[in-house]
């Protein structure tokens, strides 16, 4: 008997040394990463190592090339960036700054847009990890399915029915001339996420005085060619749904404005972005339309610059709760918005199988609800991004079960033996 418990006790000693990556993943004591990568896309993403007072990048982006890179608010003591004729490129950077504190690492492209990434220095670099990520992850468990005449609405500030019916055909147009003949959808997603970064301007006089649901219905949108961050993810969402990709609008917090990055995990709501999914991969794919979109208006006055194009596309899970937090998942239907004015049923039963299936995918308890857009802002700096393994929350919830086990057991033989 006494081999049995030996046998059963170094089970559990070895099953606890499997599960111990598994648990540093999402509960690791320090809050530090050093590895990283920045997104799912494989021609535009990049990897970022610390290893004491050194930064490591390297990565690909075919359609553009870094030129520079820079501890913003500290001198570094060696830089050097390599770029090759395939898009790949690899750099690091040396710097010890004289305090513990938050910094951005600044990466600078041919095209003038700018990547940054906050990095923590505590007598060496690292990426601070909030733990967001998992917490984002389980919002999609329930996914509020918003009636179909609450869309009219998102389309339409007035509910005016006319004005919804212009609006879904002007979507239709926008599909067609952007999308072609594409059959991908990660590539539909891609072109029309690129589409609205290059047309659509983020509104600072509406944001800072207010936000109603004329600055972020889709018509007016379309027309004015500017509005703020709700106003992003009901267009993007639209078009999605017209090319006929599954997506959903994501209300939550944002680091801009007030919240910073310490901030992030409670602060209040202030943004709104999107998600689509993707069949293909059976993944929800985190994309921040407004956030891709560098132009602004101002003053009365528009201002246009170049899109941020894969920026904000396709970032991964990770990179997203960094400078994102999910508090509210919603879906809208907008083709179904001028029958819901007519008055006639939200769904065909075609509709209704469709839409089914859409719920098995990702949420059993599906809610109603509709709610006014509030305030929102907005920031251009993007926060780190991290990497983990795929199937890792799978293989964590195994070995906790086996640990289980194995603890039942031991104590079975504890108490045999102790009834000898």
């Amino acid at each position: 008997m006494k081999k049995i418990y030996i046998l059963l006790l170094s089970a559990l000693i070895g099953l606890t040394a499997l599960s111990a990556p598994c648990f540093a993943s999402y509960l690791d004591e320090t809050g530090e990463r050093y590895h990283l990568v920045t997104s799912n896309y494989k021609d535009g993403f990049m990897t970022l190592d610390t290893e004491g007072d050194r930064i490591k990048i390297s990565g690909v982006f075919k359609n553009d090339f870094p030129k520079s890179i820079a501890i913003m608010g500290a001198d570094p003591s060696d830089e050097r960036l390599r770029t090759e004729s395939d898009g790949s490129f690899s750099g690091e950077i040396v710097c010890t700054p004289f305090d513990n504190a938050y910094y951005y690492l600044k990466i600078t492209f041919d095209s003038r847009l700018i990547y940054t990434y906050t990095l923590k220095y505590n007598d060496g670099w690292s990426i601070p990890d909030n733990g967001i990520a998992q917490a984002n992850k389980l919002k999609f468990i329930n996914i509020d399915a918003a009636p179909p005449l609450a869309a009219a609405y998102y389309l339409s500030a007035e509910g005016d029915r006319a004005e919804a019916e212009e609006t879904l055909s002007e979507l239709e147009r926008i599909v067609d001339e952007v999308c072609g003949d594409e059959t991908d959808d990660y590539v539909k997603a891609m072109k029309l996420i690129d589409w609205i970064g290059t047309n659509i301007c983020y509104d600072h006089d509406a944001a800072d005085t207010s936000v109603t649901m004329d600055t972020v219905a889709v018509h007016n949108v379309l027309e004015r060619r500017r509005t703020t961050c709700a106003g992003f993810a009901n267009t993007f969402s639209a078009l999605l749904e017209i090319a006929g990709i599954r997506s959903v609008n994501l209300k939550g917090a944002a680091v801009a404005g007030e919240i910073t990055y310490d901030m992030l995990p409670t602060g209040t709501e202030n943004h709104e972005f999107s998600a689509f999914w993707y069949r293909a991969e059976k993944r929800w794919v985190y994309c921040d339309a407004c956030w891709t979109s560098n132009s602004s208006y101002r003053d009365g006055e528009y201002k246009y610059e170049i899109s941020g194009g894969t920026k904000y596309f396709d970032v991964t899970e990770e990179a997203f709760a960094l400078n994102h937090r999910i508090d509210k998942i919603e879906e809208r239907f907008y083709t179904q918005a001028l029958a819901a004015l007519d008055g006639e049923p939200a769904q065909t039963e075609t509709e209704k199988e469709e839409t089914s299936e859409k719920e098995k995918e990702t949420s059993e308890n599906a809610q109603v609800t509709v709610r006014e857009e509030t305030s929102e802002t907005r920031s251009d700096v993007s926060a780190p991004i991290k990497e983990e393994k795929s199937g890792g929350d799978f293989a964590f919830y195994i070995i906790i079960g086996l640990l289980g086990a194995a603890v039942i057991g031991t104590g079975i033989v504890l108490a045999v033996n102790k009834r000898k």
